[in-house]
């Protein structure tokens, strides 16, 4: 299986992230796999590349100038998705913490 192809399926097997993440325009590359998004705290193009051998990758965050806005690098593939979705959406994170200040807050106002 080719890497781009091994990267696609793992994103494709968390689909309800597709949405979240307002994926679209996945293209290979000859080192890894990229595609548009347009999610909560990040709106641009991923790349996913592997570098070397190893089963680490690193992950390109561009604006749509294809400038480079963040590099993540040393990422394992369990931590792929976990990784993407925190740069690409960080409302879940987003979310916990209002309703443990809201849980929180009601409580200690009672």
């Amino acid at each position: 299986m080719t890497l781009s192809l091994k990267i696609y399926e793992l994103l494709k097997s968390k689909v309800l992230l597709y949405y979240e993440w307002g994926f679209y325009a996945p293209f290979k590359k000859p080192d890894g796999f990229g595609f548009k998004v347009r999610g909560t705290s990040f709106r641009g193009i991923v790349t996913i590349r592997q570098h070397g051998d190893n089963d680490y990758f690193t992950v390109y965050l561009h604006n749509l100038h294809c400038e480079q806005v963040k590099m993540i690098d040393h990422v394992s593939e369990d931590e792929l998705v976990s990784v993407l979705h925190a740069n690409i959406d960080g409302s879940d994170s987003w979310k916990k913490i209002k309703k443990l200040y809201l849980k929180h807050h009601v409580l200690n106002s009672v």
